[in-house]
């Protein structure tokens, strides 16, 4: 299959009901050299009674092959007799939980245990219906007893349950109390005891829950077309786990057995298994390697979550920080990169994200949606990061367009070879630095960074990821300084004679420190 051909893939994926974001991806990705009828054959085995259905979702909680029921329009009229009870543990035992450092468990009797072994956990994704109700504070006594019908059915062995939506409180901050937001932040400091006892970590992706096979190979693709995939919270639950299991619809499966299973194939078809088993192998514990930011960075590029924080803070569990009362996305992204000095700068040359406004002002402000090239290890120190880069100086903007959703420049060179280069920045990039570059471009000290030189560029297909800097005065003549203001892809193709330098990255934001700009020595 030809590379252009992923959007038949995508096409196919999106007729199944897959989102068009999680489509596209795998199309281009893990799918991108399948057939169209394999991946069709995959997908005829998910057993969805209509689009969207999810097993947990309710109000009307719905299973496969059940005649149609009056009750899904008119509740009321047949709720006599039914469980209309809210399941949630009290506000002290939650306390208590975090004090004793114990996972807050419930079994199938509603009877509450703190415990440091002897459950399971859940990891699920909460648009999916497994959610907190926040007018009654809980978990609906139908979707409670359907968790552990699940679990009976699937013979795991189960007694005692830790799932989220029952031990956090509901909202956020801008719905709860600065009490129950403090709790929810003490919780989440517990994640790791939580998650590393349980004697296992159940995965739950509405997906594979109706995925009708054991194959291991169509169990992997049903895993990577789920939303389970692309959640933040997802990522710490599975890489926290000493053991994770798959739940489809006629079993249940050992993610590592998945992922065994698809190295093998990967090793014999690389191109057409190697992303799916990178994709799946990253989310599995490993104590000897470690978590760096590349990792989180490959794992949770199509990752989302409903509030902006939590793209720092879901990350906290897993690489051993402490999240505080009243820090910012951005305080929380500051304390990632300082606490993985040498890695963090591996990724200075990403696409896809604004750059930090507070130091490091070099580093991207999030980790998904991250395309790019990770570079070796730059050296870190007090006032930047420094490395050799590819550079060339833009004497001018000849044109500002936009280009789709994003603003496009076309540049004039100072170099030998092309002189021109057109440059796209991020959809979501800051539009005061858009702004501030027209006005700094004219300085005559702005210039295009990139790892790889033109004559090298990989191949047609993808394009080059640099940043735009502006150089600095420093205290050393012969020393080359630059504050980052964005990064760019280059979308146009030329060889520019671009000249190697060392070159040191200044942590600070040149939108936000005075002190960078040039009519100023920085030492």
């Amino acid at each position: 299959m030809s590379p252009s051909s992923w959007r038949c893939v995508y096409e196919i994926l999106t007729r199944y009901g897959i989102s068009h974001d999680i489509a596209k991806d795998i199309a281009k990705n893990d799918l991108r050299n399948w057939e169209i009828d394999e991946v069709d054959e995959v997908l005829k085995k998910v057993n969805v009674p209509y689009r969207g259905y999810c097993y947990f979702r309710l109000p009307f909680f719905e299973r496969p092959g059940e005649p149609f029921d009056f009750k899904k329009w008119w509740p009321s009229v047949f709720s006599a007799g039914e469980d209309s009870s809210w399941v949630s543990p009290t506000r002290k035992m939650m306390h208590q939980s975090v004090k004793e450092q114990a996972a807050l468990c419930v079994n199938a009797k509603k009877e509450w245990s703190l415990r440091t072994g002897g459950y399971v956990a859940l990891s699920h994704v909460w648009i999916e219906g497994l959610q907190r109700d926040n007018d009654h504070n809980g978990l609906s006594g139908e979707k409670f007893r359907a968790i552990f019908a699940l679990l009976r059915d699937r013979k795991i062995d189960a007694e005692w349950v830790w799932t989220d939506v029952l031990v956090i409180p509901a909202g956020g901050p801008a719905k709860t109390s600065p009490a129950e937001e403090n709790l929810t932040i003490d919780i989440i400091n517990t994640l790791p005891v939580i998650y590393a006892r349980a004697a296992a970590v159940i995965i739950l992706d509405a997906l594979v829950l109706q995925l009708r096979s054991e194959s291991l190979t169509d169990i992997a693709v049903a895993l990577i077309s789920g939303r389970w995939t692309t959640r933040v919270w997802t990522f710490q639950e599975i890489k926290l786990a000493q053991r994770a299991l798959v739940v489809t619809s006629t079993g249940t499966y050992q993610y590592s057995d998945i992922v065994s299973h698809v190295k093998g194939l990967a090793d014999a078809q690389p191109h057409r298994y190697r992303a799916m088993y990178l994709r799946l192998a990253v989310l599995e514990k490993n104590e000897e390697r470690g978590l760096s930011i590349p990792d989180i960075v490959m794992a949770c590029g199509s990752r989302r979550s409903g509030m902006d924080i939590d793209y720092a803070r879901a990350f906290f569990p897993v690489l051993g920080l402490k999240w505080e009362y009243g820090m910012t996305r951005e305080e929380g992204m500051k304390m990632i990169y300082t606490s993985q000095k040498r890695h963090a700068p591996r990724i200075a040359c990403f696409y896809g994200a604004p750059r930090m406004k507070i130091n490091p002002g070099w580093a991207p402000s999030y980790f998904h949606g991250l395309e790019g090239m990770v570079t070796d290890a730059l050296e870190w120190d007090d006032r930047g990061i420094r490395g050799e880069w590819y550079t060339v100086r833009i004497v001018k903007v000849l044109k500002k367009f936009p280009h789709s959703r994003r603003t496009a420049f076309d540049f004039e060179l100072d170099c030998l070879g092309d002189r021109t280069m057109q440059c796209a920045l991020a959809p979501n990039e800051d539009p005061d630095v858009i702004n501030s570059l027209e006005k700094v471009i004219p300085r005559g000290e702005t210039y295009i960074l990139s790892l790889i030189p033109s004559r090298n560029a990989i191949t047609e297909e993808w394009a080059r990821v640099a940043l735009i800097v502006e150089k600095n005065h420093s205290c050393e003549p012969e020393s080359f300084e630059a504050a980052v203001y964005c990064a760019s892809v280059i979308t146009s193709r030329g060889e520019h004679h671009e000249d190697k330098m060392s070159i040191l990255l200044r942590h600070g934001n040149p939108m936000e420190h005075g002190g960078l700009r040039n009519d100023v020595s920085y030492s």
